[in-house]
């Protein structure tokens, strides 16, 4: 910028070259701002409205998020939320879309008649109001919900909310309640008769809660089923024709994880706890999930509790531990979109 700004007072001075140089001045100036640094892992420092189309891997980590949080609480709006973009592909109903977004105050209630919103509370506290009948509906937002069950939300939990659905989130007096919201599009196939996990029987049919402390407390239990693999793994529910897409899934790693790559699969991936290392990209030697593959090139980088990653289908990718430690996350797959 200085630099700029040198080129600027000198081109007052040369007179009849003062066109030229303006002109290589505003060249350098705009050749600068698009060398400014992008991370296809996500922004390190907090920044609202930002969008990438056609994502690649992505990693939100729970420090980026508490930033982004902070800068959301200064720029609330009169309907007393703040929201931004975290990644859209862009799809013709509005789904495949990621958004960070904090209530300082209850909202107007939703219903998403092509939409599943499966959400991952990153902070506060509050309540949400599912189910019921939503009035005063225009598009997709409505005035109030007459009945509807209530459920309390914190910190850690992860919720389904299904297609069609009216609810609205509360938070506390005085507090504030920010999530992760990933738009899922409805499923609209035969659901799975027998699917290896069962869904929680909640009010509304096909909502789904799975609490922190619940999540903790199967961290602990799944360590007793560990396979020959150091891994543990069990369906939490199973929304779609089953093992497919619309699929919530609970794993802990107590080894390095054997490569793995879907065609047709997304996989969101919420870290509950433990640390270590995703390798993704790169060429994939071998079968996905077969012991032998292997990941030639590609990238590593580190994870942690509290981190949000986006991996896209059809790319390689592993879950590596950190030495002792070991790694749990909530899966979330998602069916991919292709132009």
């Amino acid at each position: 910028m200085n630099q700029f700004l040198l080129c600027l007072s000198g081109s007052f001075q040369t007179g009849k070259h003062s066109v030229l140089i303006l002109t290589f001045c505003f060249a350098f100036l705009l050749q600068s701002c698009q060398q400014l640094p992008s991370s296809t892992f996500g922004s390190l420092s907090p920044t609202t409205n930002v969008m990438i189309e056609r994502p690649e891997f992505l990693i939100w980590t729970a420090l980026e998020l508490e930033q982004r949080n902070a800068q959301l609480g200064r720029t609330i709006r009169v309907d007393g939320s703040s929201r931004e973009t975290l990644a859209d592909y862009v799809t013709p109903n509005g789904s495949h879309r990621f958004r960070y977004i904090r209530r300082d105050r209850g909202g107007l209630p939703e219903q998403h008649d092509n939409i599943e919103d499966y959400v991952y509370v990153k902070s506060g506290a509050g309540t949400i109001i599912v189910g019921g009948q939503m009035l005063g509906r225009t598009g997709d937002l409505g005035t109030e919900i007459i009945g509807g069950t209530r459920y309390v939300l914190g910190a850690g939990d992860v919720i389904r909310i299904p297609a069609g659905i009216p609810h609205a989130y509360l938070p506390e007096e005085g507090g504030h309640i920010t999530y992760v919201l990933v738009r899922l599009p409805a499923y609209r196939g035969v659901v799975v008769e027998n699917p290896d996990g069962d869904a929680p029987e909640l009010d509304p049919p096909g909502f789904g809660l799975w609490s922190a402390s619940e999540l903790a407390q199967r961290n602990e239990v799944i360590i007793e089923r560990m396979r020959t693999d150091f891994s543990s793994r069990e369906t939490l529910a199973d929304y779609g024709a089953g093992g497919n897409s619309h699929r919530l899934r609970f794993i802990r790693r107590d080894r390095d994880g054997v490569p793995e790559l879907h065609q047709d699969i997304i996989d969101v991936v919420f870290i509950q706890s433990g640390n270590g290392t995703v390798h993704f990209g790169g060429e994939m030697i071998g079968q996905s999930n077969v012991p032998g593959a292997r990941i030639d090139d590609g990238t590593q980088i580190s994870v942690a509790a509290g981190d949000v990653l986006h991996i896209p289908a059809r790319m390689p990718h592993a879950y590596l531990t950190a030495g002792n430690d070991h790694i749990s996350y909530v899966l979330v797959r998602m069916p991919a979109f292709f132009e």
